[in-house]
């Protein structure tokens, strides 16, 4: 829903500011109903916001460079293979012979196919090294947030104060780039404030909540097969093309999952 939001937007600073901005009103309802974390995540949750303000200003500048279906599978896919390989040499995560193969299947496929689609056109190279950044940005704030989860043992109260703090940190960098953004916001983006904000702080809450009780490369990697729908959603919506190199990567995806499900 966001990147495909965000890439089809003729406005970008708008859709991500507005998107952002509408975490805070369900962020408050669920400080409300959890209550609020625990001072020991405090590191976690500042990193994170900071991170994950940092994540969305890359998003938003590599959709000015890709598509949805060249941007979203090579940040998507490097993440997973990241945290695998961080859990393996420095946190110790029990992951299982299947779900590691489960795992690259997942990422290989997304990497592979991402990367087919710039080195199978001219195209603006910036795009793509801004994925990788992404990528690694991705992976770098699943971790913080499946650790402070942990921490906290109280994962959407974690995650509401920290997209209450990256909502601001958000706000104040597009109002650097874009004076009125809040003007504009209300103006023409009520509908993303709304119904964006709330359908991505309710998936990623999901996410934050499931690192309590699986591995967080698990977790990322089937976060991942999200792409499933961003490239249905870009094939009737945005008229991206659905070809052979795509039918691959949906099998590539379906298989990695049912390794996963039988680790």
């Amino acid at each position: 829903m966001w990147n495909f939001l965000l890439r089809g937007s003729t406005d970008k600073l708008l859709s991500m500011t507005a998107v952002v901005l509408g975490h805070i009103p369900i962020a408050l309802l669920g400080l409300f109903v959890f209550g609020l974390p625990s001072l020991d995540g405090f590191y976690f949750i500042l990193a994170s916001a900071v991170i994950h303000c940092i994540y969305q200003a890359f998003l938003l500048n590599a959709y000015k460079y890709g598509e949805l279906s060249e941007i979203y599978p090579i940040a998507r896919g490097l993440s997973p293979l990241l945290i695998t390989c961080i859990s393996f040499l420095f946190l110790n995560e029990n992951i299982s012979l299947q779900e590691t193969l489960g795992i690259l299947l997942i990422s290989l496929s997304l990497v592979i196919y991402g990367t087919k689609q710039y080195f199978g056109k001219e195209t603006n190279f910036k795009g793509f090294y801004l994925a990788v950044i992404t990528g690694c940005l991705i992976a770098s704030y699943s971790l913080v947030d499946g650790y402070g989860a942990r921490v906290t043992q109280n994962p959407i109260g974690f995650y509401s104060v920290m997209t209450l703090i990256n909502g601001l940190l958000f706000y104040a960098y597009a109002r650097w780039i874009e004076k009125d953004i809040i003007k504009k916001v209300i103006n023409n983006g009520k509908n993303l404030f709304f119904v964006g904000g709330t359908a991505s702080y309710m998936a990623y809450a999901i996410v934050v909540w499931a690192c309590l009780y699986q591995p967080i490369a698990v977790i990322s990697s089937l976060r991942e097969t999200s792409i499933l729908f961003a490239i249905l959603l870009g094939f009737f919506f945005l008229k991206e093309k659905l070809n052979f190199t795509k039918c691959g990567l949906i099998l590539g995806l379906f298989f990695g999952v049912i390794i996963l499900r039988l680790g």
